[in-house]
């Protein structure tokens, strides 16, 4: 069409004609905001999951934690032991725990050799079934779904029960899994997708395996630095799909994004507010607050969601609520702690009150 023919029209064309203007450049506009908007908060979102498993040096803060998500006080509720609880199994060498959704506590003799529980329903003790093997060291528990997992350590095995204890097949050979190495089971946790996360004494480092239990990474190797390894005895999943291990003999945790790369460490030898000793085992909250029992120090230590020390669990808690030589924590429904404690051969159970 010719420019001439363009100009050719009625007033009240004209003004129809302007007014589409207005109002498509008016929607192109806003579209261009929202597009803007959206893009930007995918690009910042791609950012942040680069530098958290890719540059460890360039870590963002958190954003704050809401009010009533930090975990602060702890109020002493009951204690499983011999010659207190009726009905309650002697135990000899008391290792990890665990509680099922509907507040089932399940508790490893690692000495005994046996697997126990605390049906929530009526507070009636039961006893798992045994595997038929020797020797047998139960050591850690995972509960997910319906399925009980019980790390062995003495035939290096992950075991498959159902909650009533009734053992259902050998899950994974630690020793077949990867010929190459010694590995050596000293805990584990599962992610909500089903990944793995194992701690590995024999070769000093941790294990990933994917839902389908195919070993994905191995970190660590023995020494001091970072992603290295003395003496790993706990690891537990964050609610990002990062996991956290307690480096024992280096007295501190190290934190490792969701593909396996190292992100921070926290505590060692190097920090003078270091408030670990033997950081041994470690669990984590809905809302990311990190508990972590340690023997050496007789506290269990709980740390924000930013991994900062916020309070401890054992001092003024009373004689009957005071820790000697706690190993492993559990959190439970009805914000429960379960801790097992080797020094006092009992499992205490605090509730949890959030500020």
């Amino acid at each position: 069409m010719r420019a001439g023919s363009r100009r050719a029209r009625s007033p009240g064309s004209t003004r129809c004609g302007r007014l589409r203007g207005v109002v498509i450049a008016g929607l192109g506009a806003l579209l261009l905001t929202l597009g803007g908007c959206a893009g930007a908060g995918y690009r910042h979102a791609s950012r942040l999951d680069d530098r958290a498993d890719l540059d460890p040096n360039n870590q963002q803060q958190a954003a704050p934690a809401p009010v009533g998500t930090t975990a602060q006080q702890f109020e002493f509720l009951e204690i499983y032991q011999e010659g207190r609880t009726p009905g309650f199994f002697p135990i000899d060498g008391i290792a990890g725990l665990a509680y099922a959704n509907d507040g089932t506590l399940i508790v490893c003799d690692e000495q005994a050799g046996r697997v126990i529980a605390r049906d929530a329903r009526d507070g009636s003790w039961y006893e798992f079934d045994n595997p038929g093997y020797r020797p047998y060291r139960p050591v850690g528990v995972q509960v997910d779904g319906f399925a009980v997992f019980v790390l062995d350590l003495g035939g290096r095995m992950l075991l498959r029960f159902d909650l009533n204890g009734v053992y259902q097949n050998r899950l994974l050979d630690f020793e077949r899994l990867d010929p190459a190495y010694n590995t050596v089971p000293s805990s584990f946790a599962i992610d909500f997708d089903g990944r793995l996360a194992v701690t590995d004494v024999g070769e000093q480092g941790v294990l990933l395996l994917d839902s389908f239990l195919n070993l994905t990474a191995r970190n660590g190797v023995p020494g001091s630095h970072r992603e290295q390894f003395d003496d790993p005895s706990g690891v537990v999943f964050l609610p990002d799909g990062g996991f956290l291990v307690t480096d024992r003999g280096n007295r501190r945790l190290q934190q490792f994004g969701r593909r396996g790369y190292f992100v921070a460490e926290i505590g060692g030898e190097f920090d003078l507010d270091n408030p670990f000793i033997t950081p041994q085992g470690v669990g984590c909250d809905r809302f990311g607050n990190v508990f972590v029992a340690d023997p050496a120090a007789g506290v269990v230590h709980v740390l924000d969601r930013r991994l900062a020390p916020a309070a401890a669990v054992g001092p003024d808690q009373g004689l009957a609520g005071t820790l000697e030589a706690p190993i492993d924590v559990a959190l439970g429904p009805d914000n429960l702690l379960a801790v097992a404690d080797r020094g006092r051969a009992a499992i205490l159970v605090y509730r949890v009150w959030y500020e």
